[in-house]
């Protein structure tokens, strides 16, 4: 015979100790041991449960909470291991080499600065990856800049925003598809939104590095890597027009509207189809690809850190981070911690919009600071401030926008967040000397603000809408 216990709601000190102790673990794990943040979390399991018990909680009961809400990252996680499969087929069918091919050939003294800009966003955005594209591009780019005389923290600068750039808004991104599914919306409809605040930062950036690259158009530029890794790319890839339509056909099927992990799956197996014909991959291969990712010894580090990548086993972090956080965040929800967290934050924003956007700047920075990680950070703010964007009525597409506008951005602006010191590590600069010309990093949050502010972007639910999302929560 079961006894039921009755369920208590947790004081604001006891909340805010569990609160403490889930960041301080976290923290230390990756910060001082350069533990995983999946492994950190994980433990957490430790200190949640226990707390819930001492609210009158039995552990079967919690671990139906937490399956409750863990289910909802089966459709982000879809998502992410699709992605994984996207990168091997583009790679194996020279999709991801054409785009970087195509953005080296546009080099020239004159305009370094904006086309340094732009091939860094062209790389990120096709392989998804910041960190990969400084290791590539970026060194490649550092030593250009640096025989034409070009002060190396204006191209680190540059370098650093374009890859980040791509970090953020690229579907095939870890740190896109994680701020998504954090916050509970899909990310096509992220990447669709982040748009609206990133585009004019970039056409302003574009502005700023050209202008200041005009000071260096009469110096020379020497060529050697460039051409060393288009002379590579070319030697192991059909480098032209045919790589590129597993791109087109992938934008064609989002603008109609088509299922997003359809769509992805559809376009890796048209690029597999080209890898197949054109590269001449076998299908064996082409499979082995998917799961394990793309694999080639070209003889040049630069482009071997570039291709070596993707499969759905390249994911599997990412795929279980989200996970353990949908687990973790949603226990801490349905035992009412977060909700006591809550309660003196709301009462302070009261009915202002700005109130609530300025909060979710100052929490962004502050995680970023404090952990040192951008992921932490969106997995942070995500799950402290989501009730508080429903409560207004705001989709959640605003505040995954604000957390990569925030988050992925400042992090190179922190001198000691991982992110700025892989930048200064890689590039050879001090994050002294780029962090002021980090401009995308600079004006986005800017140009966010300002739209928090007068509401301009800001989705909102219909009163029709709000009652359908409010039904299942209640019925928990």
């Amino acid at each position: 015979m079961s006894i039921n216990i009755e369920k208590r709601k947790p004081t604001f000190k006891f909340a805010a100790l569990v609160m403490i102790a889930i960041i301080s673990l976290t923290t230390v794990g990756m910060v001082v041991f350069k533990a995983s943040i999946t492994v950190m979390f994980l433990l957490s399991w430790l200190i949640v449960v226990p707390a819930a018990m001492k609210l009158g909680y039995t552990n079967s009961e919690i671990e139906d909470l937490g399956f409750e809400v863990g289910k909802g990252a089966f459709q982000s996680n879809l998502i992410v291991l699709s992605v994984g499969v996207l990168i091997a087929a583009w790679i194996a069918a020279g999709t991801i080499p054409t785009i970087v091919y195509s953005g080296l050939t546009i080099i020239t003294p004159k305009y370094f600065l904006v086309t340094t800009l732009i091939v860094c966003s062209l790389t990120s955005i096709a392989t998804g990856t910041s960190w990969g594209t400084l290791g590539t591009s970026g060194i490649a780019l550092m030593s250009i800049g640096t025989s034409m005389g070009v002060p190396a923290g204006l191209t680190a600068g540059a370098i650093i925003s374009g890859a980040f750039f791509g970090d953020k808004i690229s579907p095939l991104s870890d740190s896109t598809n994680l701020s998504a599914a954090v916050c509970k919306t899909d990310v096509i409809t992220h990447i669709k939104h982040m748009t609206l605040s990133t585009t004019p930062s970039y056409i302003i950036c574009v502005i700023l590095y050209t202008v200041m690259g005009f000071k260096y158009a009469n110096n020379t530029i020497d060529y050697n890597q460039i051409n060393q890794v288009m002379e590579v790319l070319n030697a192991n890839f059909n480098i032209g027009f045919v790589a590129v339509i597993p791109i087109i056909f992938l934008f064609i099927l989002l603008l109609l509207q088509k299922p997003s992990i359809v769509s992805i799956l559809a376009s890796a197996v048209v690029g597999a189809v080209i890898a197949f014909v054109q590269e001449g991959a076998g299908i064996d291969k082409l499979l082995d690809y998917m799961l394990n990712g793309f694999s080639i010894e070209t003889g040049l580090t630069y482009t071997d850190q570039l291709l070596n990548r993707g499969g759905i086993m390249s994911m599997a972090e990412t795929v279980l981070l989200v996970f353990v956080v949908f687990v973790i965040a949603g226990i801490l929800q349905k035992t009412g911690f977060l909700e006591v967290l809550l309660e003196p934050m709301l009462s302070k924003i009261g009915k202002s919009r700005t109130k609530l956007i300025g909060t979710t700047f100052v929490a962004s920075y502050l995680a970023n600071a404090f952990s040192s990680s951008m992921m932490f950070t969106s997995v942070f703010v995500g799950t402290i401030m989501s009730p508080l964007y429903k409560q207004f009525k705001l989709k959640p597409e605003n505040l995954s926008r604000i957390i990569q506008d925030t988050a992925t951005l400042g992090a190179p602006l922190i001198p000691w967040n991982s992110n700025a010191i892989f930048c200064s590590q890689t590039l050879g600069v001090s994050p002294f000397e780029f962090i002021p010309y980090c401009f995308l990093s600079w004006i986005t949050p800017v140009v966010t603000f300002i739209y928090g502010v007068t509401g301009f972007t800001m989705t909102t639910y219909t009163d029709e809408e709000f009652d359908m999302i409010e039904q299942p929560e209640d019925a928990i």
